[in-house]
């Protein structure tokens, strides 16, 4: 592989030669800002093309951050903003020293995104050395599996989107569909009828910080057809196939019980749809978690259907709040709403839900209004 190694040079010199030993004798190439010869781009233009043109970025986190560029954050910083979500970034913080406090922020940022799941600390510049071979070690294990198509993982999404609701009453449901890569086999089959991962996934989903279940309805017997386990309640679904695809379907309202038409004409409440859709996505990373803590499957394709919103008004809670008794409708409203597959780092389930949910939410509501 190409590895670019991203840190503060000044005073990191020690460090920055244990990091190109390690990968060196792994047979890697390291290049690094004291690589580029005369440009006539800027030195931070070089090493942004260099983030670019690696294969994987190894960032070694002392106790300096850098001085700030034009963009306000420190070239290293840059460098990882550079990097991140487009190709792994392994992260070495060193331990036994006063970082300043934009290093800190930092850390803290680096720490967020990668879970703690590419990150390791180290005090000497013998203990990073191991530490660099010990990772890239484990991350050619983990890509053993081949690269990852992603047409092949994009179509293998789309398949899992239901094409018509899987309950009577046409309510409006929303299908979150996760599925990873490189594509190999996650859960033998005796791991599906595990009443152990059972407990786990229906723990998660009811009383999890982000539940995707009604804890006011019961669960059904959890089902296997196939390769699919199947978790349910009376109008919600979890399914989980061997290759760790991962589908969540639940109603796009919320509706209180006793009152279907609590809060005035039925609609499909645009805050509502986002925040179901978050919880969805983080569901998916946790439950991608627990089935595959090793990291096989490093990046993930998602996509989201609404189905069955017919003629339903789509509104905001501003809305819903100011006229809860009158509402536009579209006479050529999408029964269908789709956001087509797209392949991220599996990270993002975890850590960026949020604007994934927010990106999703607008493509609906578009095809809906």
């Amino acid at each position: 592989m190409k590895v670019f190694l991203s840190s503060v040079i000044s005073g990191m010199e020690d460090y920055r030669a244990a990091v190109r030993r390690a990968a060196e004798t792994l047979g890697h190439t390291v290049t690094a800002a004291e690589d580029f010869g005369a440009s006539p781009l800027t030195p931070q233009q070089v090493c942004l093309a260099g983030v670019r043109d690696a294969d994987m970025v190894l960032l070694l986190l002392g106790a300096r951050y850098g001085v700030p560029q034009r963009s306000g954050l420190s070239p290293t910083h840059e460098e990882y903003r550079e990097a991140r979500g487009s190709k792994p970034v392994l992260a070495f913080v060193q331990s036994g020293v006063t970082r300043e406090p934009a290093q800190d922020a930092f850390v803290a940022e680096v720490s967020t995104w990668e879970g703690g799941r590419y990150r390791e600390t180290v005090d000497t510049a013998e203990s990073l050395s191991a530490a660099v071979t010990r990772a890239l070690h484990r991350w050619e294990l983990s890509q053993r599996a081949g690269p990852v198509n992603e047409d092949e993982l994009k179509a293998r999404t789309a398949a899992l989107l239901p094409t018509q609701p899987p309950y009577a009453g046409g309510s409006a449901l929303l299908h979150v569909v996760v599925a990873g890569g490189p594509v190999q086999q996650i859960l033998r089959p005796n791991a599906l009828d595990d009443p152990g991962l059972h407990r786990d996934i229906q723990r998660e989903a009811i009383y999890g910080e982000r539940p995707v279940f009604d804890s006011r309805e019961g669960v059904q017997t959890p089902v296997v057809r196939g390769t699919t386990l199947l978790i349910a309640q009376a109008s919600a679904q979890i399914t989980l196939d061997e290759q760790g695809s991962v589908r969540v379907t639940r109603p796009a309202r919320v509706v209180s019980r006793g009152n279907p038409i609590a809060g005035g004409i039925p609609s499909l409440v645009e805050e509502d749809v986002r925040d179901r859709v978050a919880d969805a996505i983080r569901y998916a990373g946790w439950l991608l978690d627990r089935i595959d803590s090793a990291q096989r499957l490093s990046r993930v394709a998602l996509a989201c259907r609404l189905v069955g919103a017919g003629y339903l008004p789509w509104r905001t809670r501003a809305e819903v709040a100011a006229s809860p008794n009158a509402a536009s409708m579209s006479m050529s409203g999408s029964e269908v709403a789709d956001s087509e597959p797209m392949v991220l780092p599996r990270a993002a389930l975890l850590f960026d839900g949020a604007r994934l949910a927010d990106d999703i939410t607008v493509r609906l509501r578009r095809q809906v209004k």
